[in-house]
Order: C-alpha cells, then structure tokens, then sequence
C-alpha cells in the first residue's frame, strides 16, 4: 500500500482524504490539490512521509516541539522507518526532565506515541512530515487559547505561540475532513450538547453526524436504522 492511515476507534471520516493521498503518492507540485496546512508560509516537502495534526493542549507554550495527537496519522509505509523506530524504542533515551534525546517531551502521552512521532518528525527527520490544520482533520473542537471562553468571548494566548489562531469549534461542519471525539465525548454517551455556546455547537453536529453515519450503515443490513430510544430522536 503506498499510504496507511492510523486512526482511533472514536474518530469519523466526513469527507474523502483523497487530497492527502494525492500529495503523498504524487508531490505537491504534480497535483491541484489544495490542502489546509497548519504553516501556510513554510514550503512542502517535495517527499512527503506523514501527515499529521498536534495536540497543542496537552503541553507547555515554551516547548519548542509539541506533541502529535495520538488519534490521527497518515504515513507512507516503509520497511527502514519501521526499524529505526524500533530501534529508537529499544533504546530507550527517554530522560525523565527532556523526553526524547532530551528535545521532545516530556508531556501527557510523550513516553509513547505522541512524543515519538514528533521526535522522528521533527528531530530524527526534519521536512519530511507535514502538520494538517486541526480545525479540518483530527477535528477536536479545543479552545486555541490557555484560558477559559466564557459567553463565546475568548481569552489567554493562543497555545500555538500565535499573536491571532483561529478557533477550531468555530468552523464550519462541511469543511471538517475527520473528527476525533475527544472534548465532545463519545456519541454513544448520547451527551445533549444542546446549550447555545462555542462549546457545545459544533459538537452537537458531529454527533449528529456520527448517529446519520451509523444509521445508513445499519439500513445496509435491512434494518430500519432507527432505534427504540425517545430522547431527542432528531439528534439521536
């Protein structure tokens, strides 16, 4: 297979992830393809490896290399890549105030994968990875800044080290490529998410989602793809 995609059980594909594929399999220069990027101004590699989006909550403002969300990553498939992560595995530098060879980490979850990606990535293999804008893949609906939003309003610094970063529960639903339920919890918990604030609207719809995406798969096996429930039978 020229490219593999890793994803969590809780996340949903919205949209085709053919204009990832086409950059990966033919260039960025060969293909029309547009594709949200999180750094607009820095070039594509003319080889691209992974894709791949970061979880700015889950470290400090200062560390220079933040960690890669643990739910989402599209890799081109490679025999030596796979050794040399096996080897840096086996090795084991993980020091316990610098993480990874003392650059990535540490943070929630760097001993493993979201520290180890960002060290091949980024240390190990600089300009071979590519960072997706969040707000269209791994979609998390998190609030950009380091405090809390309070009636839509707001505030702190942007945890990407922006002065100005775009706030991710504001998007539109038809430009999300996948969502990851993490913030918005699981659908199957069957949460409201009815209150009329940044945190809940966009969650909402993507639980709808969830709940329309597994109903056609369940009429594909001659059900009905309706349930037995009564609580608010038009989201659920």
């Amino acid at each position: 297979h020229p490219v593999v995609v890793h994803m969590d059980l809780d996340t949903l594909i919205l949209k085709p992830l053919d204009p990832i594929f086409d950059q990966m399999i033919h260039g960025p220069t060969s293909m029309e393809t547009t594709v949200e990027v999180m750094w607009q101004d820095l070039p594509l590699p003319q080889k691209i490896d992974s894709f791949f989006t970061r979880d700015y909550n889950m470290a400090h403002g200062s560390m220079k290399h933040k960690p890669v969300q643990g739910g989402f990553l599209v890799l081109r498939p490679s025999m030596a890549t796979y050794h040399e992560f096996v080897d840096i595995i086996k090795e084991g530098d993980f020091r316990q105030n610098g993480g990874w060879g003392g650059k990535v980490g540490p943070f929630y979850g760097s001993m493993t994968f979201q520290g180890l990606i960002p060290y091949f990535y980024d240390v190990l293999h600089p300009g071979t990875g590519v960072e997706l804008n969040r707000c269209a893949w791994n979609q998390m609906c998190d609030n950009p800044r380091d405090k809390r939003t309070v009636n839509d309003i707001v505030s702190g610094n942007c945890r990407t080290g922006q002065e100005e970063c775009e706030d991710c529960r504001s998007r539109k639903l038809e430009d999300v490529y996948t969502a990851h339920f993490t913030l918005c919890q699981k659908p199957w918990w069957c949460l409201p998410q009815d209150g009329d604030r940044i945190q809940e609207r966009l969650c909402r719809k993507l639980h709808h989602q969830w709940y329309r995406i597994r109903s056609d798969l369940e009429k594909t096996w001659g059900r009905t793809g309706t349930g037995e429930g009564t609580f608010q039978i038009d989201q659920f």
